[in-house]
């Protein structure tokens, strides 16, 4: 008898074949690009023509990136300048909006993330670029290009409450700095909305505490300058105490890290962070050789998280922008940390996403970049509760419910199952008349017993009906 899994709020749009991912594709353009539209106000869409254009791109063959999920994408031309600009959205279906309601209503720590791909231009047509979700559930957000395929993640249970009814938006505003002069156009795709489960059926989360700057004989965590890429000239770090329970610089224990920024706000590659010897390096395993290490389907039920707090702006800031964002040395966190001011946000990005350096010593680090408008008086972070969340951890699997056993009494119409089960689990009984589909459920939140369980119940008066016991969690 077959274990079967349900999807919960996941069920009823179609599944993504996406490697390391349970989602739900929300859009990805297959049909048409109605659902995208230029924004109304400022930038690109306001020049005359307007300086973007969408249009659906169609796959020209399978080794075509610029396009992740289906035959089809959402192309987006730029044109006219390069600063900044809103341009464009990406209005969610009313199934595909309820959807994500449901997961972010859900509380569940660290579970459902909405999740899109940005294909940017190729190597040699920009410096830099980004592109930036506007406020969606507060989330300002932005993805740095690679010159190449990047994925955005927001994680939902960490986001505002969303609008109880209504269509959803995602806002999209791209800044760069082309290398083409005169600059004329360039083009970027996005593909594969989708609502990503992290989850494990049966599992129950687990928060690895990394680092919260607790220990009086390593006070800053072993934070240190980074040297390299020209950075780790403007940094000192030292352990910063709670002024009481409501100092949002501290998100647990009594302590945090802080770090002082010297001069004018610029772009930096500032500082690093090591873990060795936490659970980080535990699952990483980077000091075994590659093909020992974890794939990155076993590496999605891992989701890293941490606080930077933001000060309060000063007078002499230049504008009202900041933001922090992240480097394994090898790769890049997927999105940038914008930060409000006087406010504290979480970081949160699960491990599939990301290549570690395994040349470092000590192994693995996270290198922390800092970039803002304040002024020469300087600045100031501050970093907490380093945690790595296990979604996946079931214990002690489960066995099989197969069916051990059965007895049937047709004058009462009772028949008695028993199948191999585990205790602290539950389990439903399904019948049909017909293989194939399993319309009839016999019972169910059957609690299960160590070993195997029985449990009667009566059958409907057919001719013949099949049984199968399923878990249920």
């Amino acid at each position: 008898m077959k274990q079967i899994i349900p999807i919960s709020v996941l069920a009823g749009l179609c599944l993504s074949a996406t490697a390391a991912e349970n989602a739900v594709i929300l859009e990805s353009f297959e049909d048409s690009i109605d659902s995208a539209s230029l924004m109304n106000w400022g930038g690109r869409p306001a020049l005359d023509p307007p300086g973007v254009t969408l249009e659906q791109y169609t796959r020209w063959g399978a080794d075509d990136t610029f396009v992740t999920h289906g035959e089809k994408s959402l192309k987006v031309t730029l044109s006219g300048q390069e600063w900044w600009s809103a341009d464009f959205k990406i209005t969610l279906s009313e199934e595909a909006a309820q959807k994500i309601r449901e997961a972010a209503q859900s509380g569940e720590l660290a579970r459902y993330i909405l999740r899109w791909d940005i294909i940017f231009p190729p190597s040699g047509t920009t410096a830099w670029m980004n592109s930036q979700v506007q406020g969606f559930g507060g989330v300002y957000d932005q993805l740095d290009s690679n010159n190449g395929k990047r994925t955005m993640s927001i994680a939902l249970d960490l986001i505002n409450p969303l609008p109880e009814e209504g269509p959803l938006e995602l806002i999209f505003a791209q800044n760069f700095d082309a290398i083409q002069d005169p600059f004329t156009s360039l083009d970027l795709y996005v593909d594969n909305i989708r609502l990503v489960d992290t989850y494990t059926p049966g599992a129950q989360p687990k928060v690895y505490l990394l680092q919260s700057f607790e220990d009086p004989n390593d006070p800053i965590g072993g934070a240190a300058n980074f040297t390299g890429w020209g950075g780790g000239q403007r940094t000192t770090y030292e352990q910063y105490t709670a002024t009481g329970p409501d100092d949002i610089r501290v998100s647990d224990g009594t302590h945090a890290l802080q770090v002082n920024y010297s001069g004018a706000g610029t772009w930096g590659s500032d500082f690093i962070l090591p873990f060795t010897n936490t659970k980080l390096a535990e699952v990483l395993k980077l000091d075994r050789p590659p093909e020992e290490r974890p794939s990155r389907d076993e590496l999605a039920r891992y989701t890293l998280r941490w606080e930077t707090t933001y000060p309060e702006q000063g007078p002499d800031w230049t504008a009202t922008w900041q933001n922090t964002s992240y480097h394994t040395l090898a790769d890049g966190f997927p999105w940038s940390q914008t930060g409000a001011f006087n406010t504290r946000r979480t970081y949160s990005i699960t491990l599939d996403q990301l290549t570690w350096a395994d040349w470092t010593d000590p192994k693995p680090v996270i290198m922390f970049i800092a970039n803002g408008a304040w002024g020469e008086s300087g600045h100031t972070l501050w970093y907490d509760n380093f945690r790595l969340i296990d979604t996946g951890d079931v214990g002690q699997p489960a066995p099989r419910p197969d069916i051990q056993s059965f007895s049937y009494d047709a004058r009462t119409r009772q028949i008695t199952l028993t199948w191999r089960s585990a205790a602290g689990k539950t389990y439903a009984i399904d019948t049909t008349e017909n293989l194939g589909s399993w319309p009839t459920v016999l019972a169910q939140n059957i609690a299960g017993q160590e070993g195997t369980t029985s449990f009667t119940t009566v059958v409907p008066a057919n001719a013949r009906s099949f049984f199968r016991v399923r878990l249920t969690n």
